[in-house]
Order: structure tokens, then sequence, then C-alpha cells
């Protein structure tokens, strides 16, 4: 995993202008509350020293960045050590231990509300899509391109159904036996269609008579 790499550019170059900064790192760490206790990898900790360590060797944090995959936590410290500057005295210095721990659940969380966002926006992708795929395969050549037909007489455009009206008509010819006529041609479509599939041949109708609005 390259999580390190884009980072490490710049660090490189801002180590390159103020040699009192390093950067620690751990990937695949198990735990939060351990990892001030836990040996880091790269930069002055070398694998050897952890961020306690560090503390008393004179280094401070500058910041910490967080992925998690997995349920894993991936680590990046930022740490500075003896500047004075104001324009370079780490934002972060006089930060107790539990200070950083806020600071570190805080960005968990923050990252978590917005993964779930990415999250929920997939899923509404991959719901127009199937709902698509559905409608094109086994409703448009009775039902229409854009749900405005009425096959056989039989029934109302798709066009023009709420969702609760689709998923009872729906439902009705999957359960029912006493249907006849072209009421026949729909049970087999009927049966193969869970209310999940039904939402989304709704909403991919409710996107073509949104398209055609505009």
């Amino acid at each position: 995993m390259k999580l390190i790499a884009p980072l490490t550019i710049t660090l490189f170059a801002t180590t390159a202008l103020f040699s009192q900064t390093t950067m620690c790192f751990k990937e695949n760490h198990n735990s939060m509350s351990t990892i001030e206790a836990t040996k880091l990898d790269g930069g002055e900790c070398k694998s050897t020293f952890t961020i306690n360590d560090m503390k008393a060797k004179g280094w401070s944090v500058d910041d910490i960045k967080i992925t998690t995959k997995e349920s894993k936590y991936n680590f990046i410290y930022i740490l500075k050590k003896g500047t004075d500057s104001p324009t370079l005295m780490a934002p972060n210095a006089n930060l107790n231990e539990k200070q950083l721990e806020e600071k570190i659940l805080n960005r968990l969380e923050a990252k978590k509300v917005q993964e779930e966002k990415e999250l929920k926006i997939e899923e509404k992708l991959k719901s127009k899509i199937a709902g698509k795929e559905m409608y094109m395969n086994k409703c448009q050549s009775c039902h229409g391109e854009k749900g405005e037909k009425t096959p056989y007489n039989t029934s109302r455009p798709l066009k023009d159904l709420s969702l609760e009206e689709m998923e009872s008509a729906i439902t009705k010819y999957a359960v029912e036996d006493d249907v006849t006529g072209y009421e026949i041609i729909m049970k087999p479509y009927a049966s193969m269609l869970n209310d999940k599939k039904i939402k989304e041949v709704y909403e991919y109708i409710q996107t073509l008579k949104i398209s055609e609005s505009k």
C-alpha cells in the first residue's frame, strides 16, 4: 500500500529547509489507544522509537494524518524539534495526550461521515444502473422507452404510477394464479421482481420524467 509516497516528497523538501522536521508512520495498526507506545517506522523514529520516546527526546507532534482500511489504522506523524520561530512553531506542540486523542477521534469521525456520504452516492448510482438495465432488458419492449405506453390496453403507463401503485400491481401479477389474457405475459416478469428491484425500476423511470421535463 503506497500510503506515504506523496507526503514523503513534500516532507523531504521541507526537511531540506528545516532540518528539525521529520515524519514517522505506522501502517496496519490494530489499536488507536496503543499507537503512542508503538515503535514507528521512517524518519528519526527508525523503527526503534515510539511517539513517547520522541517526545522524551525533545520532539513535538506537529500534525497527525490517519486513514483506515478493513478495521486497521494507518498513522502518519509529522514531528518538529528545536524551532522558536513563530512561523515554524508546531501548532500541536502544546497539546496534551487527551487533546491529541480527541483530535484523532474527530478526524476519524469526519472521515467516517465522508465515507458514509460516498457510500450512499455509490449505492444510489448502482441502483440507477440496475434499474436502467432491468427496465431496458425486461420492460421497455412493452412499456415504451420512457414508460409512456399502455401495453395491450391492460394497464396505465408506468410513468403515471406511484411507487406504491407499481408495487401493488406487480405483486398482484406475481402472486395471483387467476390472471388471464395479456396479463399472463406479465406474470413471469413480475415473479422476478422483488421490492428492491421494483424501486430501482421506478426510480429509473423518474429520472426519465425529469430529463423529459428539462
